[in-house]
């Protein structure tokens, strides 16, 4: 019963029951949100997995915590930047923009973006606990009914922990420490998977993650995006992206679709 009063409301009221990654198709096959649990967002380099995890947590309408630990911050907070003020990645870098027009996208973003955190594990551990009490943190005052948790990536997260083990161990462990951390915030969390050397070349796969099988047992949802990197951008800077749901436990496994990333804005958007 109240599982059923929580979808009238969502219907009702158009609010989703949990953060959304506001992509039409994924969010439909999804079920219309990111359940609660772990979720596996996996690919092989230059199909945007960062930059679609980025999107989901500044566009998932509850307060979201994306933990870095492969990326420095700054890099992060550009690509933000770019896909919010709708400034080209590239000249974020080159220095042609002055201190103060950087200072003003960089306020216009922030302000944009009240409901999001970069946690900087590229530096420590992002331990678990700290992790656990941000979020919680982060959703009491913002008096939000759920949360979302993003971590690039599992593997590095895995070996950054200094523990001793195999990688297999480690990974292992990781993504059981992630489901975890998904049970006590009763919310989402999206976890960026590499591939492994096979699925790379065979184009991803339910088994396609790197390291332990606990990754795909333990996922709500198995997220795959594949990229034809011979494709060029088109007029408009995007180029086409497969997004495929190996593992789904709220729809229907195997739905696969076409999405557009235009790399210079790190935007996804639903394709044509």
């Amino acid at each position: 019963m109240l599982d059923n009063d929580a979808a009238r409301r969502a219907r009702e009221t158009g609010r989703p029951r949990g953060p959304v990654s506001d992509l039409k198709l994924l969010d439909e096959s999804l079920g219309g949100f990111l359940a609660n649990g772990l979720h596996i967002l996996q690919a092989g380099p230059g199909c945007g997995k960062t930059a679609l995890a980025l999107q989901m947590c500044s566009d998932c309408r509850f307060p979201a915590l994306f933990v870095s630990v492969e990326m420095p911050v700054l890099e992060l907070f550009r690509r933000l930047v770019a896909r919010q003020t709708g400034t080209f990645l590239q000249r974020l870098k080159t220095g042609e923009l002055t201190a103060a027009e950087i200072t003003k996208l960089a306020k216009l973003t922030a302000e944009r973006l009240p409901l999001m955190a970069i946690m900087d594990g590229t530096k420590g551990y992002a331990a678990p606990h700290l992790i656990l009490e941000t979020a919680q943190g982060m959703r009491e005052r913002a008096k939000a009914d759920n949360v979302l948790v993003a971590i690039d990536s599992l593997q590095t997260w895995a070996r950054s922990s200094g523990n001793d083990g195999s990688e297999y161990d480690l990974i292992s462990a990781h993504a059981q420490t992630a489901e975890k951390i998904a049970a006590h915030l009763a919310a989402p969390v999206v976890t960026i998977s590499h591939r492994n050397r096979q699925s790379n070349r065979s184009g991803g796969g339910l088994y396609g993650g790197k390291g332990s099988g606990d990754i795909e047992y333990l996922a709500e949802s198995v997220i795959d995006l594949e990229r034809e990197l011979k494709n060029k951008d088109d007029t408009n800077g995007q180029v086409p992206v497969s997004v495929t749901i190996w593992k789904n436990r709220h729809g229907i496994a195997g739905a696969s679709f076409d999405v557009q990333f235009c790399g210079r804005l790190q935007d996804f958007r639903d394709g044509d």
